[in-house]
């Protein structure tokens, strides 16, 4: 089963997330894939607050920072392990902007199907993925086209990925809006 969560920075939507891992958890582990990287000082805050907030949880769970391999994730899956990403919009960032992944739409493309696999390889082999995503689409398209393919490469995973989800949500200012199945738990 896969879960999609999205909304704009600092909406509340990890922790929304988290709470819905944990309940499909069940007793099952528990496997947090932290996708960001702590390129500056309000990075590392952040990071550092996610870390205090799950420490700060009964659950415990077994992390997974970037950069990771999602093959040896999804070897390490039992059936009744849930697994937590945090988040799509970092984790494709860093796949496109570090080495050579950045040069065509074609290689964007295939990016994001490596990504999907990634994400469907983790579904086959666990009770349920939850993944958490930027909205970065409210402000307009960006003149700089970079950005603008970025853009429209997480656009595209996202509809992928809700399109294949059994539930999907988007939360704004702490409140979670259910747009598409049932929200677990």
């Amino acid at each position: 089963m896969i879960v999609f969560v999205s909304g704009a920075v600092r909406s509340g939507k990890s922790e929304a997330a988290e709470m819905c891992a944990i309940r499909l958890s069940r007793g099952g582990r528990l496997h947090y894939i932290a996708t960001a990287q702590a390129m500056d000082e309000e990075m590392e805050a952040r990071i550092r607050r996610h870390q205090e907030r799950r420490a700060a949880q009964a659950a415990h769970w077994t992390v997974w920072e970037n950069p990771f391999s999602s093959q040896e994730i999804a070897a390490s899956l039992r059936p009744d392990d849930v697994v937590l990403l945090d988040c799509l919009t970092a984790w494709l960032a860093y796949e496109l902007f570090s080495g050579e992944h950045w040069k065509t739409e074609e290689d964007d493309r295939a990016t994001a199907r490596r990504l999907l696999d990634g994400v469907r390889a983790w579904d086959a082999a666990c009770r349920a993925v939850v993944i958490v995503s930027n909205e970065l689409f409210a402000g307009g398209v960006p003149d700089d086209p970079g950005t603008f393919r970025y853009m429209k490469t997480l656009g595209s995973l996202h509809q992928q990925l809700v399109a294949e989800a059994a539930a999907a949500a988007v939360v704004e200012c702490g409140l979670l809006r259910v747009k598409k199945g049932r929200w677990p738990g």
